[in-house]
């Protein structure tokens, strides 16, 4: 238990019952990727290592998305998408289109797939634990290093009262929520300038010949991005928010501030190496960027239309089905309010006789 000295008093902070959300296939589908992930990093360095380009393990970087996805298409009995992840490259090739395009198409079907899998276990993992370190974040006598992580990357002040954290139970979709998808692009853009960052630092990346090899690699790595953005719009799907008596926190919102606080500085020493570093000429690393966002465009979306429809409810019901043994009742929960869970849900709830609070009587006014 931590311990913290409030006027001159010892005050415990008992933990919180984990609230486990992960089944045993999901941990088998995360080794999966780490196996696959760390096979691919090996292999890169390898490459490297032989002095090769760095295009051609780059092409390889979707591997572990598509044996997530090819593993939860098995488990999920989705033989249709695999059905149709074989077919589609065969009518290409009869088609005559070039060979590289059929592997961006299979490598979007397949490993999309797979990044939708992952961000939908990555959500289950997360939520409580975070939920239940910014629940105690300003009242705690030392924070751990996830603490410490979490204050800065949801950008929790240190004068909010964090105790009262609160989420919309009664989520239902009627259609696809579109400001959502918006406000997932935009912070897919911002990450999205790390990886051209490094496009132009790094020539090697635009020497591979003709434009027509260009799509193999970008959209390897851009379908990373979802993979790192999508994650934490479940506390926007769900609207976690503090709580007070003013304004409303939104959690989300703290990680889209951390964001825009990071991308100034960032967008400046991207414009910086486009104009002084690069030595492949400022057209052609404009061009790669150009693709870069065109590709991330097209993937984004395409994964947030296709986990708002098929992939959040499944995530949004494991989170609920946990909500009431996170927070059983609500702290600015009031006495007469009788739709409160206080009056009937929970068992053994002591009943209050309202008779004990007195009656107030005002003497008669003298005239």
């Amino acid at each position: 238990m931590s311990m913290r000295n409030l006027s001159g008093k010892n005050v415990e902070f008992g933990k919180r019952e984990r609230i486990e959300l992960l089944t045993n296939i999901d941990r088998l589908f995360l080794l999966l990727f780490a196996v696959s992930f760390a096979v691919c990093v090996a292999a890169i360095v390898l490459f490297r290592v032989q002095n090769q380009s760095v295009i051609v393990p780059a092409t390889f970087a979707s591997v572990p998305l598509a044996m997530v996805g090819i593993a939860y298409c098995i488990y999920n009995r989705k033989r249709y998408v695999l059905a149709l992840a074989v077919v589609t490259p065969i009518i290409m090739l009869l088609l005559k289109i070039d060979f590289n395009w059929i592997l961006v198409t299979v490598s979007i079907m397949i490993g999309l797939v797979g990044v939708l899998a992952l961000v939908s276990i990555l959500q289950r993992a997360i939520f409580y634990p975070v939920i239940a370190s910014i629940e105690l974040i300003n009242i705690k006598g030392k924070l751990t290093l996830f603490d410490r992580m979490v204050s800065f990357l949801f950008s929790i002040s240190g004068d909010i009262d964090t105790r009262n954290i609160e989420i919309d139970y009664n989520l239902n979709r009627a259609s696809i929520p579109w400001k959502e998808v918006a406000s997932t692009l935009r912070i897919s853009f911002m990450a999205g300038l790390f990886i051209w960052i490094y496009i132009s630092m790094n020539p090697s990346w635009m020497s591979y010949g003709s434009l027509s090899s260009v799509p193999v690699y970008l959209f390897s790595v851009m379908l990373y991005i979802p993979l790192i953005v999508m994650p934490f719009s479940i506390f926007m799907s769900m609207n976690a928010r503090i709580s007070t008596r003013y304004k409303d926190f939104m959690i989300y919102d703290g990680v889209k501030m951390t964001l825009y606080r990071m991308v100034v500085p960032i967008f400046a020493a991207f414009i910086y190496i486009l104009l002084a570093v690069n030595e492949s000429g400022i057209m052609a690393v404009l061009m790669f960027i150009m693709l870069s966002v065109l590709f991330n465009l097209i993937i984004n979306t395409a994964a947030c239309l296709i986990f708002y429809r098929w992939f959040e409810s499944g995530v949004v019901n494991d989170v609920r089905s946990g909500w009431y043994r996170f927070r059983p009742y609500s702290l600015t929960m009031i006495i007469e309010d009788e739709k409160s869970v206080m009056k009937e849900d929970v068992p053994d709830t002591p009943r209050r006789d309202m008779s004990d609070l007195g009656v107030m009587v005002f003497a008669e006014s003298q005239e």
